[in-house]
């Protein structure tokens, strides 16, 4: 098996210039991220047009859908640690294996999962309040998401693999294709053009699994002929116990971090609801614009999680430590650049939403309180990307749920329905949930608990001797 692509990539994640190396593979993440949005966009632009109830169809069910896609993100999450910590240490062999082993168990679980969803889905719309006229398209929806779930799986597997090593690019074009092909077939499959039956909200829901199979296979059919120097065979998907126990200690905080924040931005949602059309459109308009942002922020946080990775599992530890400095100052300056941008034109883009006098004021009192804490919610994702990183989650998981129930959902409800500051309240809990999250994130960090790994390598080895060698130095 040839490991010159592993060489290249991990040649300048151990030695490169710390922010171009980050850059170089943060913009992959970031474009990808943009992609990613577009499934969403384009169901309910075309589901529109099928009526209130098509429309409502993915609306109600995706909260769900994402508590159990958190589950296969944070052990999918573990793999990357694995991956690019065997990278790091130089031991192609075990970072073969764990590729092989995160395949199969990703397929396993996500069975389960799919068998459980397939299920029980149609019990818990009915338990959520769904409107008898948006339920049974909602499950046709639901249902078809549930059983391409093993699909979905498998292609959250091939990107961490793929990320562990340092290639950022491939997911993003195979990501692109996949996007490209369910705008062809929404219409398609909604409508019924071509021949094809009117599916409506379910047709949407093929189209989206269709289009994420390409990932999937062309990702499986790759690792089997060998790519980026990684080849697995039948064998390397029966992953052993102590494979196992390392992805659950690592996989399991963050698949519960995940599913804590589906839950808790739900609850936030019912909070805001309960102010009126007015207070939801201004925090739909903010998610919106927070989303832009965050796309930017999850591509260096993905970045640098593969950088301390693979540092990590070269012992590398003082430029480890350099890395977290150097892109925590980055994404500082960078957030709060972005956040007096948007302050600064906060009414034409509110305006570019919805043209109400009432927003827009509500949107300039949002912007004006939230935009301050936008840097220390970077520092909250930047130090979520050392724990992803290194493969200590738990504490991170920890400062998340207190961040997300303690800090926004408590504090928007005592300011909000207690102290009589209304939508303020909300405002207010938001900010300070990242001022908060992102100054504990900072005090977890500095204390350096997180700079050990979790690989054992019985013997040093090193994939190419040249590789010690620094190019681009600082």
């Amino acid at each position: 098996m040839s490991t010159s692509d592993i060489i290249k990539y991990r040649k300048r994640i151990l030695n490169g210039a710390i922010i171009p190396t980050t850059i170089w593979l943060a913009w992959p993440i970031i474009l990808a991220n943009i992609i990613n949005i577009s499934y969403n966009l384009v169901d309910a632009f075309w589901l529109g047009k099928v009526g209130q109830a098509s429309f409502a169809a993915p609306t109600v069910s995706w909260p769900l859908i994402m508590l159990f896609y958190s589950l296969g993100m944070g052990l999918s999450f573990a793999g990357v640690t694995l991956v690019s910590q065997y990278v790091g240490a130089g031991d192609k062999l075990m970072a073969r294996k764990s590729a092989g082993y995160l395949i199969g168990f990703m397929l396993m679980l996500a069975t389960t999962i799919s068998i459980a969803g397939f299920i029980a889905s149609p019990y818990i719309l009915r338990f959520m309040g769904v409107p008898e006229d948006v339920l049974p398209l909602a499950i046709g929806y639901i249902r078809v998401i549930f059983a391409g779930i093993p699909i979905a799986f498998v292609g959250f597997a091939f990107n961490s693999i793929l990320n562990g090593i340092g290639d950022t690019r491939t997911p993003t074009i195979l990501g692109a294709i996949a996007s490209g092909v369910n705008v062809v077939l929404d219409p398609v499959l909604i409508f019924g053009w071509w021949g094809f039956p009117a599916l409506g909200a379910t047709g949407a829901a093929l189209a989206t699994v269709t289009s994420r199979s390409i990932v999937s296979v062309i990702g499986i059919l790759l690792l089997i002929r060998g790519f980026r120097g990684i080849k697995i065979g039948l064998n390397d998907l029966f992953f052993d116990r102590a494979w196992l126990k390392k992805v659950a200690k690592i996989g399991i905080p963050l698949s519960i971090q995940q599913s804590a924040n589906s839950l808790g931005f739900v609850v936030m949602m019912s909070l805001v609801s309960r102010l009126g059309t007015a207070v939801i459109a201004t925090y739909g308009i903010g998610i919106r614009i927070i989303d832009v942002i965050q796309a930017f922020t999850w591509g260096i946080m993905r970045a640098t999680s593969i950088m301390i990775g693979q540092n990590i599992g070269a012992e590398k530890y003082d430029r480890a430590e350099q890395i977290v400095y150097r892109n925590m100052i980055l994404l500082f300056i960078a957030l709060s650049l972005g956040a007096a941008f948007i302050y600064v034109f906060r009414i034409p883009l509110i305006t570019a939403f919805i043209n109400d006098p009432i927003v827009i004021n509500e949107g300039s009192r949002f912007l004006t309180t939230f935009l301050p804490s936008m840097p220390f919610f970077g520092l909250f994702f930047l130090v979520g990307a050392v724990a992803r990183g290194s493969g200590h989650t738990v504490p991170f998981t920890v400062i998340s749920i207190i961040r997300l129930w303690a800090l926004r959902i408590g504090l928007s409800i005592l300011l909000t329905f207690y102290l009589g500051f209304g939508a303020l309240g909300i405002w207010m809990a938001m900010a300070i949930s990242n001022f908060g999250a992102g100054l504990m994130s900072i005090a977890w960090m500095s204390r350096g608990t997180w700079k050990r790994r979790v690989i054992e390598v019985p013997v040093k080895t090193v994939i190419d001797k040249t590789i010690e060698q620094p190019i681009n130095g600082d």
